[in-house]
C-alpha cells in the first residue's frame, strides 16, 4: 500500500516539474528514483518487473516511445542489484556511487533502444544537455525523496 502511495506521489511530482520547468530544461527523473527506492526492497525479479512496469507506465504517460524509459529503468534496477552486492548501500558515499552508476544505466539503455530503433536523428552528442539538465535536477532532488521513500516504505533489504 505504501509503495502505491509513493507511486501516486511520483506521478504527481513528475507531471508538476514537467509542466514548472522551462522547455529547454529537462525535469528531474523522479520515475528512475521511484525505482531505486523500490528496488532495493523487492526480490530481483520482481524488481526488474517492477521496473519495466513503471518504466512502461512513464513512456505511456509522457506520450514518448513506448519502451525507452522501460529498458532503461530496466537497465538501472539491474545495476542497483548488481552494485549493491560490491558496494555497501547503507553508507552515504556507496550510495551515492550505486545511483550514478545505475543512472548510467538507466541512459545506456535508452540508448541501446535508440539505437535499435534507428531513431538517432541527430547525434548523441545533442543528448548530453538534456542527459546534464536531468541529471542535476535528480541529484538535487534525489535525497529528500529517498528519504521519503525510505519512511513510506521502510528498511531496504539490500539483499539483491
Amino acid at each position: 500500500m505504501a509503495a502505491a502511495g509513493l507511486f501516486l506521489l511520483t506521478l504527481f511530482l513528475a507531471s508538476f516539474f514537467s509542466g514548472l520547468l522551462p522547455d529547454y530544461a529537462a525535469p528531474p527523473d523522479f520515475w528512475f528514483l521511484y525505482v531505486a527506492a523500490l528496488t532495493p526492497r523487492l526480490k530481483p525479479s520482481w524488481a526488474l518487473v517492477a521496473a519495466f512496469g513503471v518504466g512502461l507506465f512513464a513512456d505511456l504517460a509522457g506520450g514518448g516511445y513506448l519502451g525507452l524509459l522501460a529498458v532503461g529503468l530496466v537497465m538501472a534496477a539491474y545495476a542497483l542489484l548488481g552494485l549493491s552486492t560490491w558496494l555497501h548501500p547503507e553508507e552515504p558515499l556507496g550510495r551515492a556511487v550505486i545511483l550514478a552508476g545505475a543512472y548510467l544505466a538507466k541512459w545506456l539503455g535508452v540508448f541501446l533502444v535508440i539505437y535499435v530503433l534507428g531513431l538517432f536523428l541527430v547525434g548523441p552528442l545533442d543528448f548530453l544537455g538534456t542527459i546534464l539538465s536531468e541529471a542535476l535536477l535528480t541529484a538535487l532532488l534525489a535525497p529528500p525523496y529517498l528519504y521519503l521513500a525510505g519512511l513510506l516504505l521502510g528498511d531496504a533489504d539490500h539483499a539483491g
